[in-house]
């Protein structure tokens, strides 16, 4: 189990304590948050990474594990899940929240470990969770150079839909493993075999996992780059217009 309370973004209420210093006031607040990871550890299967952060409600916290949200009740007994909106500005607080967590995994792995198909100018960035077996990521591929023209940087992660040891999984570590990567995953994308040996190390596992935390059903699935998720093949002028207006 893997927790953390590192990032509370304000102090956790604690009532009235004007007798504490500094001092007791943080080694409260560290033994609050603990206690209550302590139980949120019982909820979640072992070896989750869970993030305990202040929310905009005093004695309701947010509660991140992977690119899911929850809130818990300052005494850790409820955990609530479901959207949080400001009634003010009708923002669903809880949706900002997914969007911010995924951004943050994202920027988290080595953008080297993608393969990037860019026009010189881009105005928009899509990371894609790809299969080099599915059809809807075949015909997304086939229309890069239109995705291109429309101002969009395509960032692709392997995601093999049938995990390890699987055919794409292969494929996709044999397009890694390629001098020019590029051109390796549309040949692949094309259904030809690639003739290369396999390398001692690729992204593939790395990428798999950090789809298992955005929990991918299916691909193509993009994320775009203010966090929202798209599930699905889209053309490129629906896609440049669905990323101009989130």
């Amino acid at each position: 189990m893997i927790v953390s309370s590192a990032f509370l973004t304000g102090p956790i209420n604690l009532g009235s304590h004007e007798d504490l210093d500094d001092s007791d006031r943080n080694t409260q607040t560290a033994e609050k948050a603990e206690g209550i990871l302590a139980q949120l550890s019982e909820l979640f299967p072992k070896g989750t990474d869970i993030d305990l952060r202040q929310s905009p409600i005093d004695h309701l916290y947010t509660v991140r594990v992977g690119s899911q949200v929850f809130y818990v009740s300052g005494d850790g007994k409820h955990l609530i899940s479901g959207d949080l909106y400001d009634t003010a500005s009708n923002e669903n607080i809880t949706e900002l929240e997914r969007q911010n967590v995924r951004l943050d995994y994202i920027h988290s792995i080595n953008p080297k470990s993608m393969i990037t198909f860019s026009p010189s100018d881009y105005q928009h960035t899509v990371t894609i969770f790809t299969d080099i077996d599915c059809g809807y990521c075949r015909k997304f591929h086939q229309e890069i150079e239109e995705v291109m023209e429309e101002g969009i940087r395509v960032q692709y992660i392997s995601f093999p839909r049938g995990g390890p040891e699987s055919d794409s999984w292969y494929k996709a570590q044999k397009v890694w493993c390629s001098e020019n990567r590029q051109q390796a995953i549309t040949q692949a994308k094309q259904g030809k075999e690639l003739s290369n040996d396999l390398c001692s190390s690729d992204p593939v596992q790395e990428h798999y996992n950090l789809g298992l935390k955005f929990n991918v059903q299916g691909t193509p699935t993009l994320l775009t780059d203010k966090g929202e998720i798209i599930v699905g093949y889209m053309p490129a002028a629906s896609l440049r217009e669905r990323l101009d207006n989130p």
